[in-house]
């Protein structure tokens, strides 16, 4: 068994976690609660999403979705707009208001600036590879726990 300090698993979620708080403390600075600012920012590079397809882009539940989009909306953030689906049913498209445009617009800052600190000290090349390898991390699992069905 590996030394717990180079374990993979300890190495991701100890970064996932510091990276968490420290973003999570700059969102708060707006008045952001948890999963907002990932909506802000998808919509931010596009809008009109279906409520459905939105949560399925940001891995929440439908209710999750829901919940927080109305408190969102209550803030002013995003209007919905009624669009007609297949078989004439009605569903939400999700937009944002210029509030919630200026807001993602400091959330892109945030990021940024997070980015720059998580990667002081890389050159490109170390960042695009790590990017390429978490990404393949993500695919495996996706794979694995999606696509085959496997749990525990």
């Amino acid at each position: 068994m590996l030394n717990e300090n180079k374990r993979f698993h300890t190495a991701l979620i100890s970064s996932y976690s510091i990276h968490k708080k420290c973003s999570f403390n700059e969102f708060q600075k707006l008045n952001l609660t948890t999963g907002q600012p990932k909506i802000l920012s998808i919509l931010y590079q596009q809008e009109g999403y279906l409520q459905k397809d939105l949560a399925k882009r940001c891995h929440v539940e439908p209710a999750t979705m829901t919940s927080l989009l109305a408190n969102m909306d209550k803030k002013g953030l995003i209007y919905k707009k009624t669009e007609y689906v297949s078989g004439n049913k009605r569903a939400y498209a999700i937009y944002l208001t210029e509030k919630g445009r200026d807001l993602a617009i400091q959330i892109n800052r945030i990021v940024d600036d997070m980015e720059k600190i998580c990667f002081q000290g890389f050159n490109d090349d170390e960042k695009k590879l790590l990017i390429t390898l978490l990404n393949r991390v993500q695919s495996n699992l996706e794979h694995e726990y999606i696509v085959k069905g496997r749990f525990y």
